[in-house]
């Protein structure tokens, strides 16, 4: 007899890192079905463009996945996901590309003026450039007839927000950003391991047992991403989006499994969800999926203060005994002293 209540096996790497390929391939078949654009819409040209390069950084998700090289997987996530706005933006606001044309413009602007000065020595091909002159008057005109209509750059919370994402980019987007801007306790987790007494940086090339492991999560998001570009691009040129069916009905599935994960994940006094899930929700969830505590001689400390004397005063709890070593230096505290 069967058991209709059982649970369905979780979802691992190996499965995620095929879902993406599916969906790969579904947006790859799409566009060499012969996509009907016009170019000179730039509308139409930026969709096309940015729907190029998310498909390049689903490739490289790919490609790292099988080498298990996972530490570029977020941040090239989070690139994806601020592509996908943009995309979403261009199927939903007829303008929105001139935004983009402004954004771009404001930033050549900044660098050719730089150059301009001739004080930075890095800039220096630019500025010996006989066509700086022209670069910097064609920007400066561009940018004072988009200001004439009312058009300028817009941050990057506006852009999320004008695409719907405004939790995706207070919860996703903030998170990975730790990962692309090296900060110090995205760096802890992926680099410090350690057991019951004390703690250690692990050999150069590996990766902490107690990483975030934030490569199932990102695998994941990244196959929604490529759906959900694919099939906007797809709409705003008027194209049928059937040719995506495959993936889209396997996500169906996915996404039931992903919620019934959430739920066994839930904490105590957590709204947080695993960023697996229908809406993209924080990512942060795929942190705690695991046994995240240190449990050391006087206590346990959450892995987020675990490392550093500085870090001492913020620790939730009293700070254990632990013997924090370097693989080339090993250290052992002095008589009195946590540290």
């Amino acid at each position: 007899m069967t058991n209709d209540s059982a649970q369905p096996e979780p979802l691992n790497l190996e499965e995620l890192s095929s879902f993406l390929e599916l969906s790969l391939e579904c947006a790859e078949r799409a566009c060499a079905n012969g996509l009907r654009f016009d170019f000179y819409d730039p509308r139409h040209r930026y969709s096309i463009l940015i729907l190029r390069a998310v498909l390049d950084y689903a490739r490289d998700i790919v490609a790292l996945n099988r080498a298990a090289r996972y530490s570029g997987v977020a941040p090239i996530t989070r690139s994806a996901l601020d592509a996908y706005t943009d995309i979403a933006n261009l199927g939903d606001h007829p303008d929105y590309w001139q935004h983009l044309a402004a954004a771009d413009a404001s930033s050549w602007k900044q660098l050719l003026e730089r150059a301009s000065h001739g004080k930075n020595p890095v800039l220096r091909a630019f500025s010996q450039d006989e066509l700086l002159p022209k670069g910097r008057r064609h920007t400066a005109q561009e940018l004072k007839a988009l200001e004439a209509r009312g058009i300028d750059k817009l941050g990057i919370g506006e852009r999320f927000q004008q695409a719907g994402l405004t939790h995706e980019y207070e919860s996703v987007y903030a998170i990975l950003s730790a990962e692309v801007h090296n900060n110090v306790s995205s760096l802890q987790s992926r680099y410090i391991d350690w057991d019951e007494s004390r703690a250690w940086v692990v050999p150069p090339g590996e990766t902490s047992r107690h990483s975030h492991h934030y490569e199932d999560a990102c695998t994941l998001t990244m196959s929604e991403i490529v759906i959900q570009s694919t099939e906007k691009v797809l709409t705003l040129l008027h194209h049928g989006t059937a040719v995506m069916s495959p993936a889209r009905s396997q996500l169906e599935q996915i996404w039931k499994r992903a919620q019934t994960e959430d739920r066994q994940l839930e904490v105590p006094n957590s709204g947080g969800r695993v960023a697996s899930s229908k809406k993209l929700q924080s990512i942060k969830r795929a942190s705690q999926s695991r046994d995240r505590k240190l449990v050391a001689k006087e206590g346990a400390v959450d892995e987020m203060f675990l490392i550093g004397p500085d870090l001492a005063k913020n620790a939730k709890v009293a700070w254990p005994d632990v013997d924090l070593i370097d693989e080339h230096a090993p250290y052992a505290p002095q008589e009195g002293s946590k540290f």
